[in-house]
């Protein structure tokens, strides 16, 4: 099993702050992946707005490297001037980029310049699941 490192909380419905750079991912909560997956670390879904692809509020959203999948109709992890959001990548084009979300919530549509795709998320886990802790022993299987 891989151990994948709980970055934070993640929302479809607006953008929230992510400390990637300020703190080591090895001191955070993780789960157990299957070890062959790619996933760098996970995001815990905090709200409803990607419901019609099937992600609910509690999944573990597995992100992965962007270059190593594809992005276009994907749910993708989104950088803007430091702040981040969890979207479908409808369109992405050099000039701007169309992130979607369930029906009643209005596309997102971004200059390309001002955006970074960071990641793209490549496996989900449902709740119930364990999380644990380097040093708390071993926290058991998380299923997909």
């Amino acid at each position: 099993m891989k151990r994948v490192f709980i970055a934070g909380d993640a929302y479809s419905t607006r953008f929230f702050e992510l400390p990637l750079e300020d703190e080591e991912l090895s001191l955070m909560p993780y789960l157990h992946a299957a070890s062959y997956h790619v996933a760098r670390f996970a995001l815990i879904m905090r709200d409803g707005g990607l419901a019609n692809i099937g992600i609910r509020a509690g999944d573990a959203l597995l992100i992965a490297d962007f270059s190593l999948e594809p992005v276009r109709g994907r749910p993708v992890l989104v950088r803007q001037e430091g702040q981040y959001i969890v979207r479908i990548a409808a369109d992405v084009n050099p000039v701007e980029c169309v992130f979607a979300a369930k029906e009643g919530v209005a596309p997102l549509v971004l200059p390309s310049e001002n955006i970074r795709i960071v990641g793209v998320v490549s496996g989900i886990i449902s709740p119930p699941y364990e999380t644990g802790r380097i040093g708390d022993g071993d926290a058991g299987e998380a299923l997909f």
